[in-house]
């Protein structure tokens, strides 16, 4: 079984990523904070074997920056498609349904800490469910995984675009035979509170926000 595990990154264009946080702390520093995500995403990513790993990029993979994660950290790339959020992650699970991949796990950047044993719980529950959430406490996700063969029927049941998703998800889910499950409750950061509650959380594990 051919497992993909795709990572959505944007390329660091002041104004365009982590626009809700650059409320509280500027273009300039919201920029650098993206980075920083980025970096602690990746890494904790790199801890994994026996999956190929993917960056989905957008506007494009020839971006500067992209391309030179993409070589540090070895990864796959493509680009994003589509003009909602819903319509991209869909597409990039079909990108890799077509190369051949059986079980198809995303993340974003938006849940820095993620651990890396989430990823492998996800792909574990692929092996005897077609779909896998991680949800977060405000009811986004962190985390979407599902069975290849299984992408179309399941992104014709659910929606995702609000960042709100896991409510009308459990909804949808429960009144079909997909074979489901849900990992931990995990966190994102979406504003300065939550910034801080990540500052605090990594001095907690006595780690850095690189």
């Amino acid at each position: 079984m051919k497992k993909a595990l795709i990572t959505f990154a944007k390329a660091p264009i002041p104004g365009t990523v982590k626009t809700r946080l650059q409320a509280d702390i500027g273009a300039k520093r919201a920029v650098k904070t993206y980075k920083s995500f980025m970096t602690m995403v990746l890494t904790e990513c790199s801890r994994l074997k026996g999956m190929d790993q993917f960056l989905g990029c957008t506007p494009t993979e020839e971006d500067g920056y992209l391309s030179d994660l993409a070589a540090e950290y070895k990864l796959r790339t493509f680009d994003q498609e589509g003009k909602t959020l819903g319509r991209r992650i869909y597409n990039a699970f079909k990108h890799c349904s077509k190369k051949g991949y059986s079980e198809i796990v995303l993340i974003g950047s938006d849940s820095p800490s993620i651990p890396a044993d989430f990823i492998k719980q996800a792909f574990n529950e692929l092996k005897k469910n077609d779909f896998v959430i991680g949800p977060c406490f405000d009811k986004g996700l962190y985390l979407i995984g599902a069975k290849s063969a299984m992408v179309d029927k399941i992104f014709r049941i659910i929606k995702i675009d609000t960042g709100r998703d896991v409510n009308g998800i459990l909804k949808k889910i429960s009144k079909t035979k997909i074979k489901f499950s849900m990992l931990p409750f995990w966190y994102d950061i979406d504003n300065i509170d939550g910034l801080d509650f990540l500052k605090a959380h990594l001095k907690y594990l006595k780690k850095e926000l690189f």
